[in-house]
């Protein structure tokens, strides 16, 4: 299971080079030899570049425990009474609620019953396995969505230094930066391909 999850934000490394190099110029030599600061746009990267390190973070701390839980859900489903209890579970979507405790109706229970004798497994504790890891996913799919509007916050102040070169006349400078936001948009659409499934369990691979 080891890799199953391929990108890590790996571009976020060569965007920080990158912001890095457009923020070359900020000491520039103003007039009688005293050295100017930072522009208004260089302040903003410098700010922004700060915020991407700590995204960068948390997004390496998302897709290390998505890859244990990924394998973890794969050893659940590995077992070999899994795809009977799936079918019990896409029939009745009352069972995969973890927040409510399903009313069980005799047709259910009956089901039930006999997918326990068949597989000589207790339905109520393999229930409880499997709305164990629901609510794993439901915890590491709300961390993704952090991490997800922290990069668009970061994205939204990339767009504001580009805008300020534009005004500076500094078209170079501004198409370099909005190279960023573009690498950027696939990080973002990397994340919002990994969801749970229709049983609220994270797959071996991203949905798209």
């Amino acid at each position: 299971m080891k890799n199953m999850v391929g990108k890590t934000f790996s571009c976020f490394t060569g965007c920080i080079v990158l912001i890095a190099a457009i923020s070359g110029c900020a000491s520039l030599q103003g007039k009688g030899g005293v050295t100017a600061g930072p522009s208004p746009a260089e302040v903003k990267l410098m700010e922004e570049n700060k915020a991407l390190d700590a995204v960068n973070e948390g997004a390496s701390a998302f897709y290390a425990q998505l890859n244990s839980l990924i394998a973890e859900v794969g050893e659940f489903r590995s077992r070999p009474y899994w795809n009977g209890f799936e079918e019990i579970l896409l029939e009745y979507p009352s069972l995969r609620d973890p927040d409510n405790e399903a009313e069980i109706t005799p047709d259910m229970e009956s089901q039930l019953s006999e997918w326990s004798l068949k597989w000589k497994t207790s339905w109520e504790q393999t229930l409880e396995d499997y709305l164990h890891l629901v609510d794993k996913c439901i915890i590491l799919e709300a961390k993704k969505l952090a991490v997800r509007e922290k990069l668009l916050a970061i994205q939204a102040g990339y767009l504001a230094a580009v805008i300020m070169e534009a005004s500076a006349g500094h078209a170079k400078e501004g198409k370099d930066i909005y190279a960023v936001v573009e690498d950027l948009d696939k990080t973002g659409a990397e994340l919002d391909s990994y969801q749970p499934d229709d049983l609220g369990l994270y797959t071996s691979g991203p949905r798209r």
